[in-house]
């Protein structure tokens, strides 16, 4: 596996929280909030109410749109 800056590193983990997430796409928690809820990403809910996002799916994306934004300047913000 190769070793993304700010990736969380913790092996044999199954699951991610939204900072862990936000920090693999380099976006913030409350944007994971709002791809989650228009149904962009993968998650399971926790008997606590919490989302859990799935570590290999979670990577997969994750590497594609790494992939796809490196390349140029990071888009403005929208509004």
């Amino acid at each position: 596996m190769n070793a993304v800056p700010g990736r969380p590193s913790t092996p044999g983990k199954r699951f991610l929280s939204r900072r862990e997430v936000a920090l693999l796409f380099d976006v913030s928690a409350h944007t994971i909030y709002r791809w989650t809820r228009e149904g962009r990403l993968p998650y399971v809910m926790t008997p606590g109410g919490r989302r859990r996002y799935p570590r290999e799916e979670i990577d997969r994306l994750a590497a594609t749109w790494l992939q796809v934004h490196r390349g140029g300047e990071r888009e403005p913000s929208r509004p």
